[in-house]
Parts: C-alpha cells; structure tokens; sequence
C-alpha cells in the first residue's frame, strides 16, 4: 500500500525525533533476563559493559552497573537495553510511566509458545484479533505478558495495513520495537510535551470506554482511555512511535516509584535520535515545564561519543534524545 494519504498524520514528518533507537529494561537477573531476550525473541548482542554515562543521570551516582545492548537481526532501531537494577514491584492496575515495548512479530503463535514458556513470565493476553481500522489503524493480532522484572512485553502482527501507510513487519520471528507505552493520569500535560514541544505528529488519537484494548486487557466500561500515537521520522508509519495512555488515576500505580535519581525497575529509558539537539533544548528552557541535563557527550555506555539530552516527562519518566 502506498505511504501516502489524506489521514492525519500520516503525511507529516517529525522535525525532531527521527527514530525509536532502544529501549532500556532494569533487571534484577540480568542472566535471565539475557536468555529471555536471546533464545525467546532470537535477539544478538551488539554490545556490552560495566558502565554507562545514563546511569549517572537515572541514579545519581556512577556506580557500576553491568548492562548488554540486543537487537533483532537485521535492525538498527527498536533495540533493548538491559542493565542490572531493581526489579519493578507488582501490584494492581497499570504501571506508571513506560511500560510496555510492542515488538513486531512474523510467526506470533510460535514465538508467543517461546515466551510462555520461560520460567516467571505471565501471559496477560493470550494472542486475539484486534480490529483498529476505525481507529485509524488496522486488523492485527497480538498478545502479551508479564516479564519476571516488572515490565510488559507485547508482540503484534498485522493482518491488514492501515489506510495509506504500511504497518511495521520483519522478516525474523521477532523484530524490533516500534512502540513504547507510556501511561499517565497526567495525560494533558503529556500531549504537551510530545505535540507541542517535541511536535511529534499523530497516528491515532482516541478516546474509548469499550473496544480491542478493553476486550484484551479485561477493563471494565467505566475506564475511559484516552490514547494518542506519536511517531517519529517520516512519512507513513515512521521510525518508531510512543504510545501516550491516560488512565483515571485509581487504574494507575501508585506514585512514588518514579523520580530524578529513582527508578522502578522494568522499563526506565527511552533513547530517540533527534535532529537539532540545540533547539529542542532551547524550546525546553522556554517552557520550562519540564526538568532536563542540557546537552553533552556520552563518555560511556551503548551510545558513547554521541551528544545526548535527557528529560523527565510526565510520571518523571525520562526520555534520552541523540544525535542522530
């Protein structure tokens, strides 16, 4: 299908933030959490170490902290980080802050029998049809669990492509991530930093009491959802989105886990590549709603050499935007 079209969004390109590069997952096993992501979701190392200049800024301190960087074959965006931390506690309702990374998948039955079947990982929704085509989206199926460390692992498949854009695909049994979840009862102020500030176009932007996303995770009527797709890169699908979910704030953890220098285990940091790196700092100071480390150069870690720029958005969840 042709990556052209009238709907919203589709035709817009970030000006900013120009792919989703990797998302970072504390664990309190990194052995484990290591086979997971190796024999579960077929993920190569591209790298490892003791030390990781995000570390200084996510806790504080520049302690060691052992992490390895994977990738699905073939992929340059949509990696994972993992790194020894804590592990983030389960409790009732929805974590806040990010949360879930949607990876694509070829084959979902047979990677979702991989993945049910690691020791500790709790399935949540078994694989279903969605059907998001009013929504501007389109027919998928999808599935997701509850890893051991706190944090939540979708994968989906589509069945049929969204009007005038091309749902993300691979051809490995499991991909790269192209959404992060990020979840929040401060939903307005989240629209603000991603639309206003970071001027990420829209996918999708939607408001529901019913529908796929309450059939999948068993919500009851009365738990509005308000939801809205903020990609990166150019036209179509993009270089990877973040998923913006406000929830009433009784459906949410408690707060409390996340702040400057505390982390909740599970998902931690989101890295994008940004373009411009100078202006979007100059466009944070003059809101000045939001707490940011101005722009300097990784001295360690995955990304060393790069200049990167970290904030806090909503829920403080941090968000780590480098060159590209």
């Amino acid at each position: 299908m042709s990556e052209s079209t009238t709907r919203p969004g589709v035709n817009e390109v970030s000006p900013y933030l120009q792919a989703l590069k990797a998302t970072w997952i504390e664990v309190g096993d990194l052995d484990q959490a290591f086979t997971f992501f190796n024999e579960g979701m077929k993920y190569n190392v591209i790298s490892q170490g003791e030390s990781a200049s995000e570390f200084s800024e996510l806790f504080g301190d520049h302690k060691s902290r052992s992490w390895i960087q994977l990738s699905a074959p073939d992929e340059t965006t949509g990696q994972v980080v993992l790194f020894t931390g804590s592990t983030r506690p389960k409790r009732a309702g929805f974590p806040r802050g990010w949360d879930s990374i949607e990876v694509v998948t070829s084959e979902l039955d047979i990677a979702a029998a991989r993945i049910k079947a690691f020791q500790g990982v709790v399935e949540v929704i078994a694989p279903f049809e969605a059907d998001f085509s009013e929504q501007n989206s389109n027919v998928h199926r999808a599935a997701c669990w509850l890893m051991p460390w706190g944090n939540h692992v979708m994968l989906t498949q589509g069945v049929s492509e969204p009007d005038g854009r091309n749902f993300p695909h691979t051809f490995a049994s499991v991909g790269r991530t192209f959404e992060v979840h990020l979840r929040t009862s401060e939903y307005e102020r989240g629209r603000r930093l991603l639309i206003d500030l970071l001027q990420m176009p829209q996918l999708m932007d939607i408001e529901v009491k019913s529908g796929p996303f309450h059939v999948g995770w068993g919500l009851s009527d009365d738990h509005l959802i308000r939801m809205v797709f903020c990609k990166s890169g150019g036209v179509g699908t993009g270089g990877g989105a973040i998923e913006l979910q406000g929830h009433p704030v009784e459906k949410l953890h408690p707060r409390g886990d996340v702040s400057r220098g505390k982390t909740p285990g599970g998902t931690a940091l989101v890295t994008m590549t940004c373009k411009n790196l100078q202006e979007v700092q100059a466009r944070l100071a003059a809101d000045g709603g939001f707490e940011f480390v101005g722009t300097s150069t990784l001295q360690s870690g995955p990304f060393m050499g790069k200049k990167s720029l970290i904030l806090w958005g909503v829920e403080n969840a941090p968000l780590q935007l480098i060159e590209e």
